[in-house]
């Protein structure tokens, strides 16, 4: 199914809409490819067309319980939010038949303001706390039933599962870490188990003996200063015990992101600790790390092009995703303890106790996504951060266009919010409604008017998947708005204009 999905959205990459001159050319005016009459299409007032509906591929354990199985359900989605977390509450709520079972024996629903992130590839789901009431066996089924459907979206490639807020461990001794866990297909769901509890630490042993290599899913900060994004990666570990699996986080976001373009460098952290991390068990039974830097962290920060801020998010949320029950850091710079943060993307946040969780900096976390610059005239792909809840809006993608004075703007002055006046999607177009005060802004910069237009479609068309988009300005289809462009037509993704 995912392999279907790529090759959709990589045949759209094919369609060329706004026609482009060769490279060397001076770019021209160029009518949209096709009018179409006013009396098939609607202009949308408000988002509500964004709505569709599709087929999700949910994977469920079969009723033997050997192995997952696929179960097909048809499900309402909107284009403004990513469908992973709809899919996830119909996988949930699946009663199950005569071929597969549900996911989970006992009620289980997804907790939280926001129980699902996807960025960067990785989706972490946050579970409600019933699912600790399962044996360790049907908890992993339920992992792995969670991960499978989750991985047949395109931009999922590995799932964290939190319950409670709290990453998980599934041996006895609650030491191993369930790690960022990838789709197997085909094996079956006694020999996975079978191979996750041979890593655990065995009788009689202490878990600071045992190695253990997991994928991990580490976080680093943006260097604008706007958030964390993150990376999964294999990491090994000299041993289980949480003060070794913080110090190896530690170490492995020192050496920094391997694949991430737009973070910011991170000092040697480990070297930069005064004492090793301290573990503690708090009276609810989760744990807490104490993190003491040396009081000039921050200048090291600093000095390395990155936001303080942005930092400590980035720590909190690698530590408290992978490490089991872990569910504060509190950290010191010096002999103080860090009981704000302050960053202009984010405001101020306070600490008291210096305690930071997962769910302080959630409002940090981004999604990168490609948006269309201008370059010579022609364009260019350029990756920039959204809020992971906006990725797929395409409302939030025409509001970070390039414009103005910013490098490669493609528009002449920012699209305000209140300057979308609605979006729909009709079959594979997208249908944009923009004020009269932005058509006006248009027929002012007659030059600009050709990419602005073929750099909103093709942002549209890779980022939302969609084939074609239509203009509306003020509820109403144009010709011309003084320039040789052609308004009223259908635009595809424009490859001949990428450079």
């Amino acid at each position: 199914m995912k392999k279907r999905i790529l090759c959709l959205l990589m045949a759209l990459a094919l369609l060329t809409g706004c026609t482009a001159p060769a490279p060397e050319a001076a770019p021209a005016a160029t009518a949209a490819p096709a009018q179409v009459p006013d009396d098939i299409i609607a202009a949308p007032i408000g988002d509500a067309g964004l709505a569709y509906s599709a087929t999700a591929v949910l994977w469920l354990p079969s009723a033997d319980g050997l192995t997952l199985l696929t179960s097909y359900q048809p499900l309402d989605f909107t284009y403004s939010l990513h469908p992973a977390e709809t899919i996830l509450r119909s996988l949930l709520a699946h009663p199950g038949d005569a071929r597969v079972t549900p996911a989970s024996p006992v009620a289980v629903v997804p907790a939280g303001k926001n129980p699902v992130e996807v960025a960067g590839g990785v989706a972490t789901v946050n579970l409600s706390a019933a699912a600790l009431e399962l044996v360790p066996q049907a908890l992993y089924t339920l992992c792995l039933s969670i991960t499978a459907t989750l991985c047949e979206l395109p931009d999922v490639n590995y799932v964290n599962v939190l319950v409670g807020g709290r990453a998980i461990a599934l041996d006895a001794g609650g030491w191993l870490p369930l790690g960022s866990l990838r789709h197997q297909a085909g094996q079956e769901i006694p020999i996975l188990w079978e191979q996750l509890l041979a890593r655990a630490v065995p009788d009689g042993m202490l878990p600071t003996s045992v190695p253990v290599t997991s994928t991990v899913t580490l976080y680093f900060p943006l260097a604008d200063g706007s958030g964390i994004v993150p990376e999964a990666r294999r990491v090994t570990f000299a041993g289980q015990h949480p003060q070794q699996l913080v110090q190896g986080m530690l170490e492995a976001l020192s050496a920094g992101s391997a694949e991430l373009s737009g973070v910011s460098d991170l000092p040697d952290l480990l070297a930069l600790m005064t004492t090793a991390p301290e573990i503690t068990t708090l009276e609810d039974g989760s744990l807490r790390a104490t993190l003491r830097f040396s009081g000039d962290l921050r200048s090291w920060i600093t000095a390395a092009g990155g936001d303080a801020a942005c930092t400590f998010a980035a720590l909190v949320y690698t530590l408290t995703t992978f490490v089991p029950n872990l569910s504060q850091v509190c950290i010191f710079t010096g002999e103080r303890g860090v009981t704000s943060v302050a960053c202009s993307a984010h405001g101020s946040l306070l600490f008291p106790g210096a305690l930071h969780a997962r769910a302080d900096y959630s409002a940090y976390l981004m999604a990168q996504c490609t948006l269309y610059a201008a370059s010579g005239g022609m364009l260019t792909p350029q990756t920039a951060a959204l809020p992971y809840r906006s990725i797929r809006s395409p409302r939030a993608l025409l509001l970070h266009l390039p414009t103005g004075n910013q490098p490669g703007a493609v528009l002449p002055e920012p699209i305000a919010d209140s300057d979308v006046l609605g979006l729909s999607v009709q079959g594979d177009t997208l249908i944009i409604n923009l004020s009269a005060r932005y058509a006006t802004v248009l027929r002012n910069a007659p030059q600009s008017q050709r990419l602005a237009a073929c750099a909103i479609v093709n942002t549209m068309c890779g980022g939302l998947g969609v084939r074609r988009v239509r203009f509306c300005f003020d509820s109403a289809t144009v010709s011309t708005l003084g320039a040789g462009t052609l308004w009223s037509g259908e635009f595809l993704f424009a490859p001949g204009l990428i450079r």
